[in-house]
């Protein structure tokens, strides 16, 4: 079940990705296409950022759970135990 979110998750980031680049052509921007200005424009940064954020509240949100579970389980054994 991990592997089907896991890739799910990297078609997501692949499908943000691929719009950031479709819209890398010549006549939109303030620079050159061949300038590295033009790369830092918001028509490419903001994607990115989108991305990267997205990816980073995933990582949150599953060590968040995780760390749950884990607290959980250890209170679950050690009220067994007494």
């Amino acid at each position: 079940m991990t592997t089907q979110r896991t890739i799910r998750a990297a078609a997501a980031v692949a499908a943000l990705l691929a719009a950031a680049a479709a819209q890398a052509h010549p006549g939109h921007g303030l620079s050159a296409p061949d300038n590295l200005m033009h790369v830092l424009e918001a028509d490419h940064v903001v994607p990115m950022l989108l991305a990267l954020a997205v990816g980073y509240a995933v990582v949150l949100v599953r060590s968040i759970r995780r760390r749950r579970r884990a607290d959980r389980s250890e209170r679950d054994t050690t009220s067994t135990r007494r």
